[in-house]
């Protein structure tokens, strides 16, 4: 391919692109809010506006979209407890590649050694 010539984009690309827009519009909140009958999702206790997390249900960094099928209202507490669990959940992938079977840093041993 010479390298001026114009590249058409992929009908059928190898990774779906990221939405652009990571908050949830108003409209989408108040759909949320009215859904769960302005309970939080996980404690079922009424939400304080001020105190109102929306949250997606597979992160945006993760390739979730901004959709009302992909928003849960939670209390901030609720939110925390979510956020901090799925990030423990990440180091813990991340963890597991790094190790072998017992859980021990993969290492390589010097040629001759066994």
């Amino acid at each position: 391919m010479r390298k001026n010539a114009f590249r058409l984009p992929s009908l059928y690309p190898s990774q779906p692109r990221r939405d652009t827009r990571r908050a949830f519009t108003q409209t989408q909140k108040n759909e949320a809010l009215a859904r769960q009958k302005n309970k939080c999702a996980k404690c079922h206790k009424p939400l304080d506006l001020r105190a109102t997390r929306f949250h997606h249900k597979v992160s945006w960094a993760s390739g979730g979209r901004t959709i009302t099928k992909n928003e849960v209202a939670l209390c901030s507490k609720c939110h925390d407890i979510v956020t901090h669990a799925q990030r423990l959940k990440k180091v813990d992938k991340k963890r597991r590649t790094k190790t072998d079977v017992l859980g021990l840093p993969k290492t390589k041993l010097p040629k001759g050694y066994l």
